[in-house]
């Protein structure tokens, strides 16, 4: 794919015929945003500091606390860790609250129930992670697993992993669960 400057900026100066092909060359030369490196490595786009690649650890991989890497949470910006398996069993909405609040693991005490952005970053690193239930086939469970995102008294949103379908649900049912912090 050809990059072609408009005239106005090549004649005002604003772009040299150059810095068009170098930029053609740097923009036909980097993968697309997310793609999995040959080194295990994710690129994440250009450097807006220093115009070269940037690239993060792969979803999927265990810290040295024994938590799990899920990837960038799309709410804070930040590095979104989560427990390395499910908690165990089905809980209601607030007791899924209540149980990642109380839940100390791998030498954490900030656990929590994850955004809706956060639940759609484990679910596009599903195969990475692993150990999510994909079946629904849990005694009592809905299928889906909890978001703190609540619609108003009665309900919040929740995601099915077999396929992706979010929609909010009763808090009354008993749902999946995986913390995040």
């Amino acid at each position: 794919m050809a990059f072609f400057a408009p005239a106005c900026l090549l004649a005002w100066g604003v772009l040299s015929a150059q810095n068009v092909s170098d930029s053609a060359a740097v923009h036909a030369a980097t993968p697309d945003i997310g793609t999995k490196m040959p080194d295990g490595r994710v690129y994440a786009g250009l450097s807006m500091k220093t115009g070269k690649p940037m690239y993060i650890a792969p979803a999927g991989g265990k810290v040295k606390d024994g938590t799990i890497y899920a990837g960038i949470s799309p709410d804070t910006s930040k590095d979104l860790f989560l427990t390395a398996a499910d908690a165990p069993g089905a809980y209601t909405w607030a007791d899924a609250v209540a149980y990642c609040k109380a839940l100390a693991d791998s030498g954490h005490h900030d656990w929590r129930v994850p955004t809706l952005g956060e639940l759609a970053v484990q679910f596009n690193n599903r195969a990475d992670i692993g150990g999510y239930n994909e079946s629904a086939k849990l005694k009592n469970a809905t299928g889906y697993y909890w978001t703190s995102l609540e619609v108003g008294d009665d309900e919040a949103w929740a995601q099915r992993f077999n396929d992706g379908w979010h929609e909010h649900y009763s808090k009354a049912e008993y749902s999946l669960l995986r913390c995040v912090r």
